[in-house]
């Protein structure tokens, strides 16, 4: 007996293929756009690293696109340098390197510069050499610290420099009398006519 379908039944079954299909597709399409992504984030990223290792500074880099946008934005991090002081220059030119080279939009640029403390750096020695006395460890951390300052950028050393002169507040505990006492004296003087 052979099949006989009714228009409705034939209406029904083309709609179903039809809904796969387009199912189908924008699941290619999706992959697709992933795919192209990513392609474009790894150029991004390879493109930004090689631009400052040509004038020798090691940089790491990640890139993404916000949903909507058509312009990415890049996270680069670097060591503190003096150089980086002008970034916002620095900017515009890895901004025209990108578009020239990939062909990309780059949007936005964030700068991380994180900076290593000294006491990391003795952690690090003193667990590389082993278990030691604390006298010894105490002497490997100073070592490993003065390596560290002598190896880092003058730009972070200049700025230390700064900061270890800075005076250090003292803070001492008063009595609830002497502060009553502080504090009427300093109302009695803004009450005095003349001030405001």
């Amino acid at each position: 007996m052979p099949f006989q379908a009714d228009a409705v039944t034939l209406t029904l079954i083309v709609l179903l293929l039809a809904l796969v299909i387009g199912i189908l597709a924008a699941a290619v399409s999706a992959k697709s756009k992933a795919r192209r992504a990513a392609s474009d984030i790894s150029a991004i990223n390879a493109t930004i690293i090689d631009y400052f290792r040509r004038s020798g500074v090691a940089v790491s880099c990640d890139s993404t696109r916000l949903a909507g946008a058509k312009a990415f934005i890049a996270v680069v991090e670097s060591e503190p340098m003096k150089r980086f002081r002008l970034s916002h220059i620095i900017e515009m030119t890895l901004r025209d390197h990108v578009r020239k080279s990939c062909g990309l939009q780059l949007e936005k640029i964030y700068w991380r510069f994180p900076i290593k403390e000294a006491a990391q750096a003795g952690q690090a020695v003193s667990v590389q050499a082993g278990v030691k006395p604390a006298s010894e460890a105490a002497t490997a951390a100073a070592a490993a610290a003065a390596k560290v300052d002598e190896t880092s950028d003058e730009y972070i050393n200049e700025g230390l420099e700064n900061y270890r002169h800075i005076p250090k507040p003292e803070v001492t505990e008063l009595d609830w009398e002497t502060f009553e006492q502080m504090s009427t004296q300093e109302r009695v003087k803004n009450e005095q006519p003349g001030n405001s």
